[in-house]
């Protein structure tokens, strides 16, 4: 406390010799403002991506495969959106960089301040993944009507047949198997026909024609041997 009046002393010092110029009052609110409108714009677009992720996952069936055994666990890793969760993570360190500007971000802990953070996008984005609000993007993409994101969405419809995943509407039934045939509109890679062998133990009764079904299994001489089928 003895030394306040030295600092301060020095301080104005430097000042009337112009080593340290006044800014106005304004040039500070202008900064905290721009701070809290980028940490706002960086926790928006973190909400939007995480709900994405969530969305994604549930809406292509991917998380049918982590019933489907070993191999099915193995797939959903191969098919998870990675780059999505990982724009996410760089929007959680940008926010956390963010709030140390403010004395909060300095009195908590760096990990209950994250995990904080966290616990609130994470909440956001299951409230958003309830809304019609990305079956909305999706349907746009699937029209062709979505730019930039709309590469995001048509991927969520799509089968995978090089990762052994396949989606599509049933169109014959066969005695163990069926056939399903995938056509989104758009003429690329995914749209096609495939022959289904049923694994197992599966009950092809169960099975419709006019069903969506996602299917995982493995090309052998060009019909698809599942090792695991779901009714979408």
């Amino acid at each position: 406390m003895a030394n306040e009046p030295d600092i301060k002393t020095k301080v104005l010092e430097k000042i009337s010799r112009g080593d340290i110029h006044r800014r106005p009052k304004v040039y500070f609110v202008a900064q905290v403002a721009a701070i809290l409108m980028l940490l706002a714009a960086a926790f928006a677009l973190s909400v939007f991506v995480m709900s994405f992720v969530i969305f994604s996952v549930r809406e292509s069936g991917e998380q049918f495969l982590l019933g489907f055994g070993r191999q099915g666990v193995a797939t959903f890793f191969i098919l998870f959106p990675w780059a999505a969760l990982a724009l996410d993570v760089l929007l959680f360190f940008v926010i956390e960089q963010l709030s140390r500007y403010f004395k909060f971000g300095y009195r908590l802990p760096v990990g209950r301040a994250l995990a904080s953070i966290l616990a609130l996008a994470l909440i956001s984005a299951t409230v958003i993944d309830l809304t019609p609000f990305h079956g909305a993007l999706l349907s746009r993409a699937d029209q062709n009507e979505l730019p930039i994101l709309g590469e995001w969405y048509e991927a969520i419809h799509a089968s995978h047949k090089d990762q052994g995943v396949f989606r599509g509407v049933v169109t014959s039934i066969q005695k163990g198997g069926f056939t399903i045939a995938h056509d989104d509109g758009d003429y690329d890679a995914d749209d096609g026909a495939w022959t289904v062998v049923a694994p197992a133990g599966f009950d092809v009764r169960t099975i419709n024609v006019g069903d969506g079904v996602y299917v995982a299994g493995n090309i052998v001489q060009g019909a698809v041997h599942a090792y695991g089928i779901q009714k979408l």
